[in-house]
């Protein structure tokens, strides 16, 4: 008897033209694909940030509240740091480190407002350096993803070697936020007295450290939430912001309790044609990296998001950020039309109208 075989079809290969095809269609996907990945990730990034700022900004309206409408500035929740070291900023004498080695909510230094925000809220530590690692680290902007190269002139503060340890070990980012100097300054070194537990009145001078440019805040202006202006919800309280980046150093930040400019806390504006942090034309511009110094800044896509003194967030676009000046001095400053960009002038001539001057509304 015969047997059957049973005869199995033969299974079909792919053909090389097959395959390359196949091949150009997935590298095709994933070219569409990447970039709406990417896309993606930074509007994530960017909502995160919105969500950290918007609750550090509750937190400073909150001290207000709790502090007969002060804010946290340089020249309230420091003052008393201030006393200590009166006059124009510079290094602080050996020893002076240790005041802001105490506490959670002490200043990181003398521009330092976060931490009497952060402090107790967030279980902030008590130590200088490690406070300023947490601050920049665990609660800066989800963006913020570039590492310091260095400390500025770490050993000029007396627990430099501290800083020099953790950038060495676990690394410092990129400086996530910057307070406008307007807000946070007095104009035009504004006499602050101050009377201490013996009674003793001393009289220092506000920090109003190149408030000349773009505008002048009103004499009686002072660091409280009553005196921003007319419409809270226009002023910028602060913003997205890295200072600097060095051309010989790479990215830094300074360690000071009491540093030389802005610090890392606070910085002028983007109306400013001169900012280390978003100026196309840096006054340093033999030290600024450009375009590094703004893109770090302008970290959302070319885009910035702004934390207003009524506890909103919003995104603005670089073009923006230079082209208002409202939302960066206080309503009432006298505009001084030094050093800033095209686009605010532009702006404050069609503002100013027939006016006989210019005013920030």
């Amino acid at each position: 008897m015969q047997s059957h075989r049973t005869r199995h079809p033969r299974g079909h290969a792919f053909t090389l033209i097959e395959l390359l095809v196949v091949i150009a269609i997935i590298a095709l996907l994933i070219g569409i694909l990447l970039p709406a990945i990417g896309a993606a990730r930074n509007t994530a990034r960017t909502v995160v940030c919105q969500t950290t700022m918007r609750g550090i900004a509750q937190l400073q309206t909150q001290y207000t509240l709790d502090n007969r409408d002060y804010f946290a500035s340089p020249n309230t929740s420091s003052l008393q740091y201030r006393i200590l070291r009166p006059g124009r900023p510079g290094n602080a004498p050996a020893g002076t480190q240790l005041l802001f080695d105490t506490t959670s909510t002490t200043p990181t230094s003398i521009m330092d407002w976060m931490s009497p925000l952060l402090g107790d809220t967030l279980n902030l530590s008590p130590n200088r350096a490690r406070r300023t690692y947490q601050l920049f680290n665990n609660f800066g902007c989800a963006a913020a993803t570039v590492f310091n190269d260095n400390i500025y002139r770490p050993f000029s503060a007396p627990d430099g070697q501290q800083f020099v340890d953790i950038n060495n070990t676990e690394g410092y980012r990129q400086v996530s936020y910057l307070a406008p100097t307007s807000f946070y300054y007095n104009p035009n070194g504004t006499p602050i007295s101050v009377t201490q537990g013996s009674g003793l009145n001393i009289t220092i001078t506000g920090y109003s450290v190149d408030l000349g440019n773009g505008a002048i805040p009103d004499r009686s202006y002072r660091q409280q939430i009553t005196r921003i202006g007319v419409s809270p919800g226009s002023k910028v309280m602060f913003s997205d912001g890295t200072r600097f980046a060095s051309i010989q150093l790479g990215l830094d930040f300074d360690p000071n309790v009491n540093p030389g400019r802005f610090g890392s806390f606070t910085e002028s504006n983007p109306i400013v044609h001169g900012s280390t942090a978003y100026g196309r034309q840096p006054f340093s511009s033999n030290d600024v990296q450009t375009p590094a110094n703004y893109q770090l800044s302008f970290r959302h896509q070319e885009r910035m998001n702004i934390a207003q003194w009524d506890g909103s967030v919003v995104t603005i676009t670089q073009q923006e950020a230079y082209t208002n000046p409202n939302r960066w001095w206080p309503s009432g400053s006298r505009w001084t039309d030094n050093g800033v960009t095209p686009e605010s002038r532009e702006f404050m001539i069609e503002q100013q109208g027939n006016r006989t001057d210019a005013r920030i509304h």
